[in-house]
């Protein structure tokens, strides 16, 4: 089970797009109806078909949101890490979560009762609007990914998971542009919507091909070029 004992901050609040625009003293009014707590690597925040309580923001670690099939096979929607809010859709239109949010590593989230939220969206018309333009950069998002797992290969779809990571975490070094991903093979595997046996496989191609270097969860990108060619080939 979660534990309590997390100390929230004004300053996460902050790192959440639409709050950035609140006044300070609003803010910190908000933060403390905010229940701050820790989770466990693999805990679960809410189970799909749990009535929407809450929305939730990421101060620390990361979230995925996923959606679980009767197959066994697991989709993965969304990855949040600090500064993220999840569920927000869930809230606003009082509908069951329609996926399930899992705990990647030990994290801090802050809990948010719907109905204190709706209130917030109310009487902040500013932070409403910002609200709406990030969820629609989450609707681009999702519509650029289902449309390249709908006509790309699985290589490509691999190399633009990986370009997309490197640009957001990624470090120059004399190497290369390295980063250590905060996902396993199998959420790769779920989140470009293929098995963990064909990631691998696609991993140990691009490293046969110099594009890249694998050690464990640490990825150099030694031909970021190469690997946008690989994307373009064959458009």
């Amino acid at each position: 089970m979660p534990t309590k004992d997390a100390v929230p901050e004004l300053e996460t609040l902050k790192k959440v797009e639409f709050f950035s625009v609140i006044p300070d003293e609003s803010l910190m009014e908000l933060s403390r109806k905010v229940a701050w707590k820790k989770y466990k690597k693999g805990e679960r925040l809410f189970d799909e078909g749990e009535k929407a309580h809450s929305v939730y923001i990421i101060a620390g670690g990361k979230v995925k949101v996923v959606k679980e099939f009767p197959s066994g096979k697991n989709a993965i929607l969304g990855i949040f890490g600090v500064g993220g809010l999840v569920a927000e859709i869930a809230v606003i239109d009082k509908l069951p979560y329609p996926a399930t949010a899992i705990a990647l590593d030990d994290c801090v989230v802050g809990d948010l009762p719907a109905e204190i939220f709706i209130d917030f969206l109310r009487s902040n018309p500013d932070a409403l609007l910002e609200m709406v333009a990030g969820l629609g950069a989450k609707l681009r998002d999702l519509a650029d990914n289902m449309g390249s797992m709908a006509v790309e290969s699985v290589e490509k779809r691999l190399a633009r998971f990986l370009l997309k990571f490197g640009d957001e975490i990624g470090k120059e070094t004399d190497e290369g542009l390295s980063f250590t991903l905060p996902v396993t093979r199998q959420d790769i595997a779920e989140l470009i919507g293929t098995s963990f046996e064909v990631v691998e496989r696609g991993l140990k191609k691009m490293k046969v091909s110099k594009l890249i270097k694998v050690e464990g969860k640490k990825i150099v990108i030694k031909d970021i070029d190469g690997l946008f060619q690989l994307i373009e080939k064959g458009r």
